[in-house]
């Protein structure tokens, strides 16, 4: 779990070559878009595979899975691929789209974009 709040946080990430390309040009898209037009930095969260809910949960100050997650009440999520981004305000939260990542969240996730009727034509 990456918890980054500060410049220096997204500028160590942005270099840090054992995460992801996608995810790092994900980070560099979004610093440079919402930093552009706000007072304060953005924050953003990376949910990796092998996060647990208690991690999460306390990293972002709520629940968003888990046995007590609240219920989604996110401005929006887009499907990236391999990462999932969730706008809360001018948080980002980035959640890894593998079978390594938290069930709760990754189904949550996955079931924005994957109906019934996808199911019954694969």
């Amino acid at each position: 779990m990456l918890s980054l709040k500060t410049c220096a946080a997204v500028a160590d990430a942005l270099h840090d070559t054992t995460l992801d390309r996608g995810l790092r040009d994900l980070l560099r898209l979004r610093a440079r878009q919402l930093h552009a037009g706000l007072k304060s930095h953005p924050w953003f969260f990376v949910i990796q595979g092998g996060d647990t809910p208690e991690v999460i949960n306390d990293a972002l100050g709520f629940n968003l899975t888990g046995d007590h997650a609240e219920p989604a009440s996110c401005d929006w999520i887009q499907d990236h691929g391999f990462w999932f981004e969730i706008a809360y305000g001018h948080t980002r939260i980035f959640v890894e789209n593998g079978p390594g990542t938290e069930l709760g969240l990754h189904y949550a996730c996955l079931s924005c974009f994957w109906t019934d009727a996808d199911e019954r034509r694969a």
